[in-house]
């Protein structure tokens, strides 16, 4: 389980951009100079579009430069990798947000909060409905990042217009933004709380780790359900029908974490993983590889300790 965090949480209202009304005090907030803010404003040309595979996180083919052939473009992710500078502002944004405290429903993007937490909120549940929420970043307009700093934060006009285009790209949160998936949050404020509502009407409990949605109880109603879907479709999201399950007294795989009763364990596929891995180092003759496949081993038994501790 995760550490909890050490960082000092307030209320939205106690949030620094909170009713932030001069591009000067912006920009000290930030760590940038005036000069550079309106040269960043400005700048349209502040990203390079890169490839990521969705399973390879090293190698040559993990990323790619160029757009991946029809065949293979299932098995990449667009990322826009913004200018450094504005990474670092990204950097801040998010962290000022990350600041705000978060529901306990909220698990990712949260300090301190982990997958494993998220559940094990789920543990002792008879039925689990599993949700997951399409293209979810480009589903966070700036139209809703506008509203959230002017409306919910009250900030002028001017600011937020510059504080769109900070964290905006094509008129959406791009995927390689470093505050993305708190303002993934905050965008969509009225329907997570909205949800919220809904379920503290029932006995059933929730959790939210990014896209991914977790409702589990002694049952849950279609008809509920039914409700979740229509709050999330008439906030502009859609919904992964694929994606979508119901369990009743069976084991369920909730971000990557097996939950049947009291318990949390690691999936099969992961077991089977550890275990492939131990017969490459028995048969393994270089040191080099010895090392590396012993640290792989390693990780793999850290995170068996922390699944199963919980």
């Amino acid at each position: 389980m995760s550490k909890p965090s050490k960082m000092k949480r307030h209320s939205l209202r106690d949030s620094p951009f909170f009713r932030m009304r001069s591009r000067q005090k912006l920009a000290a907030l930030l760590y940038v100079s005036e000069d550079i803010l309106a040269e960043l404003t400005a700048n349209k040309n502040l990203y390079q579009r890169l490839w990521k595979h969705k399973k390879l996180d090293k190698g040559p083919e993990a990323w790619r430069r160029e757009p991946p052939l029809p065949e293979l473009v299932e098995m990449y992710r667009p990322i826009d990798i913004p200018d450094p500078r504005l990474k670092s502002i990204q950097s801040r944004v998010g962290d000022l947000l990350g600041r705000i405290t978060p529901p306990d429903w909220l698990f990712s993007p949260v300090k301190g909060r982990s997958y494993v937490d998220n559940a094990a909120r789920h543990t002792g549940a008879q039925a689990f409905w599993l949700l997951d929420i399409a293209d979810y970043f480009g589903s966070c307009t700036a139209n809703n990042i506008a509203h959230f700093f002017h409306k919910k934060m009250e900030c002028s006009p001017d600011v937020t217009a510059i504080l769109v285009h900070l964290v905006c790209h094509n008129e959406s949160l791009p995927q390689g933004s470093p505050c993305s998936p708190i303002l993934a949050y905050f965008s969509n404020l009225n329907m997570w709380l909205e949800i919220e509502a809904e379920v503290a009407k029932t006995d059933i409990l929730h959790s939210v780790y990014a896209d991914d949605l977790t409702f589990s109880g002694p049952k849950i109603p279609k008809a509920f359900i039914w409700g979740i879907k229509k709050s999330v479709h008439k906030h502009g999201l859609k919904l992964k029908a694929e994606k979508e399950v119901s369990i009743i007294d069976g084991p369920a795989d909730i971000t990557g974490v097996i939950v049947r009763n009291e318990k949390t364990k690691l999936p099969n596929r992961q077991m089977k993983k550890l275990f492939e891995l131990r017969e490459q180092r028995q048969k393994a003759k270089s040191a080099k590889l010895k090392r590396m496949l012993d640290n792989q081993i390693s990780g793999r038994l850290a995170q068996k300790k922390q699944v199963e501790q919980t």
